[in-house]
């Protein structure tokens, strides 16, 4: 019986260093059936032109998951989103080159719809700035073939810099985490991995970065909120993904992440701006009016708070103006026409 055919879209904007060691773990897998799907959101040329020079085994790459090969054969094939495979499951890498950087929602979503149009069996995500491993795909499609009731499934995720302890290991909406979200800094609790992260659970949010979603059941959703620019696009789809049956990780298998790499490329001003914003369109569209009210205010007044801060030289500048401009232009509605260059 043929492996259920995948397509993996994998997004990314001027980073083609990350980039290529993520296709170069995707293409090392122990899976036969799937292809990329690479949206470009309007990177520079020379991002595009490495990213192809590793295609042809010219840059080499290595991680501690996998050695170089040398003798790849895949092919980089640029496409527009209507474009039409002919014989799909062939590990080709397909480009999709957008014209401006429409953000990471939008940008995805032109990959999700491609793929539907193509009749992949599972439709996954994985971000540029992660590492998977060789048996990761396979174990996503058994999960998913083993329960028609699952709508979704991620992985156990782990720091590609601290590779025994966890980054994401699934979440629990509630009051406190939809109100208090922290926006501001990165930094969570070092868990390391032991027996107890371990089988199949039930999570309230997929972790977007790194996910598999069933074709049908993504299209009846609307695919991402587009309004969602950067953050956290994930957790509001996963209210909607959760109407239709279950989302679940499996702690079995695990994927690296390297944290918070974007940051270095888009700076922390453009990222808590967005994030900010992301976290308050979250409020919105998800909570109640009592939720809004508690939630609003709250973010309110972190501005004087952070201001101090900043002032006393104990917050960083540009994650402040970030965080406070994110704020005003909400509330002002000016998110809302956000372009970027």
């Amino acid at each position: 019986m043929k492996n259920k055919s995948i397509a993996i879209n994998v997004i990314t904007w001027n980073d083609w260093q990350n980039t290529v060691v993520c296709l170069e773990s995707i293409l090392q897998s122990d899976y036969d059936n799937f292809d990329i799907i690479l949206i470009d959101n309007n990177s520079e040329e020379k991002h595009i032109q490495k990213i192809k020079e590793w295609a042809r085994n010219n840059i080499p790459v290595e991680d501690d998951e996998f050695n170089f090969n040398p003798n790849k054969t895949s092919k980089i094939i640029e496409i527009d989103k209507n474009f039409k495979i002919k014989d799909i499951g062939k590990k080709n890498i397909y480009l999709i080159k957008n014209k401006s950087n429409l953000g990471l929602t939008a940008g995805l979503n032109i990959g999700y719809k491609f793929s539907n149009e193509q009749s992949y069996d599972y439709i996954s995500r994985v971000d540029c700035d992660f590492i998977i491993t060789k048996q990761f795909l396979k174990k996503m499609v058994e999960t998913l073939n083993e329960d028609k009731d699952i709508v979704a499934v991620s992985p156990k995720v782990k720091h590609a810099y601290l590779r025994d302890t966890i980054w994401w290991a699934g979440i629990k909406f509630n009051w406190f985490y939809l109100k208090f979200q922290r926006t501001m800094n990165l930094k969570k609790k070092r868990i390391y991995d032991n027996k107890s992260y371990s089988g199949l659970i039930e999570t309230d949010g997929i972790c977007g970065c790194c996910s598999f979603y069933r074709p049908e059941i993504l299209k009846k959703v609307g695919y991402g909120d587009e309004e969602f620019f950067f953050g956290p696009e994930d957790t509001e789809l996963s209210f909607r993904l959760k109407k239709f049956g279950k989302l679940i990780v499996n702690l079995d298998i695990f994927t690296f992440h390297k944290i918070a790499t974007s940051t270095s490329i888009s700076g922390w001003y453009e990222r808590t701006y967005n994030e900010t914003i992301g976290f308050l369109l979250l409020i919105k569209k998800t909570g109640s009016f009592l939720d809004k009210i508690i939630g609003y205010s709250y973010f309110l007044m972190r501005i004087p708070y952070f201001y101090v801060l900043m002032k006393l030289n104990i917050r960083n500048k540009e994650k402040v103006s970030g965080f406070f401009k994110g704020c005003v232009d909400f509330f002002l509605n000016k998110h809302l026409s956000r372009k970027k260059n």
